[in-house]
């Protein structure tokens, strides 16, 4: 696959990340490996966990993804080297919390802490890419982004991200990094099907185009997460979330069908490719619970949607709630 940089400066990945979100509870550890074995073998490389997953599952703590992926590098001699890892910190709930809102949050010593904590559990002495994931507006900025920083610098970090947050503050984060390792990724929730404006996504929050602005301004690459809505594009099981059904959805669900049929591939490909192929592209972070739905979204990002199809599907979308 052809690959991407992070950043202005960071590690090169493939332009889909592996979600390793419910690896160990709802996927179980066999099945994450025999993942884990097909996204080597096609390059699909860039994988993303957080310190949290998946805690609000039955029975879950938020071990359970980290250490899945710690087995899996002792199985695979050699893997380790071969993948982009990145973690997450920060909406850990605190002992005896239940929600991300009872997080461990950002400020030094938590990222730090939380930071040890992750790299014992997977087992290596470093991440490639280091995530603030919930941003924490009790703490100043200019602390955890230094906190990240010094991660960095000793070696723990090869590069810094942002996750669920608004554009003055990604921008504000931007500032405080001074001349120092700046967040080369921002990864917010974003699909093709717009929401109504205002929804409570909580602790999501959206991609916007101010956010994209800033990010661009920044050279800060732009991954996405919830791109495929649990299945809702292509499954007749799942419906679409709440806050998805306006007037505007017939418009752009008819788009999705057109582009599919031009394309040969299923809306959930079409939602990928279009991430991908679009003039500010959005690289997915796709949770996948078998090989062959790695492999479905592996050909979907490797798929260049003629720009026609992109124009189409981009005059859809505006048409809102």
């Amino acid at each position: 696959m052809e690959t991407t940089t992070l950043g202005t400066h960071g590690p090169s990945v493939p332009p889909l990340a592996v979600g390793a979100m419910y690896f160990g509870t709802l996927v179980d550890e066999r099945t994450a490996h025999a993942v884990l074995d097909a996204a080597l073998d096609t390059g699909a490389t860039f994988v993303d966990t957080a310190n949290n997953y998946a805690f609000w599952v039955d029975g879950g703590t938020g071990d359970e993804s980290e250490r899945t992926l710690r087995a899996w590098f002792a199985a695979r001699p050699g893997a380790r080297d071969r993948v982009t890892l990145a973690t997450k910190v920060g909406a850990r709930p605190r002992p005896g919390g239940t929600s991300v809102a009872d997080g461990l949050g950002l400020g030094a010593q938590a990222v730090r802490t939380q930071l040890d904590d992750s790299l014992r559990r997977l087992g290596t002495d470093h991440v490639d890419l280091l995530y603030a994931h919930v941003d924490d507006t009790s703490v100043p900025l200019a602390e955890t982004v230094g906190a990240l920083q010094d991660e960095v610098r000793r070696g723990r970090a090869r590069a810094i991200g942002c996750s669920n947050i608004t554009a003055p503050r990604f921008a504000e984060a931007l500032r405080a990094a001074g001349p120092g390792p700046a967040y080369a990724v921002v990864q917010q929730r974003f699909s093709y099907l717009t929401p109504v404006p205002g929804t409570d996504l909580y602790p999501h929050v959206l991609l916007d185009d101010d956010l994209a602005e800033v990010a661009d301004a920044a050279g800060a690459t732009l991954t996405g997460y919830s791109s495929l809505l649990s299945g809702a594009y292509t499954r007749s099981d799942r419906a679409l979330p709440d806050g998805y059904r306006h007037r505007g959805t017939a418009t752009q669900l008819a788009a999705l069908a057109e582009a599919s049929r031009v394309t040969g591939l299923d809306a959930g490909q079409v939602v990928l490719a279009w991430m991908t192929s679009r003039t500010r592209p959005v690289l997915p972070v796709v949770g996948v619970s078998s090989p062959d739905q790695l492999a479905s979204a592996v050909r979907a990002v490797g798929t260049r949607l003629p720009a026609d199809v992109v124009t189409a599907l981009d005059a859809a979308r505006t048409v809102g709630p």
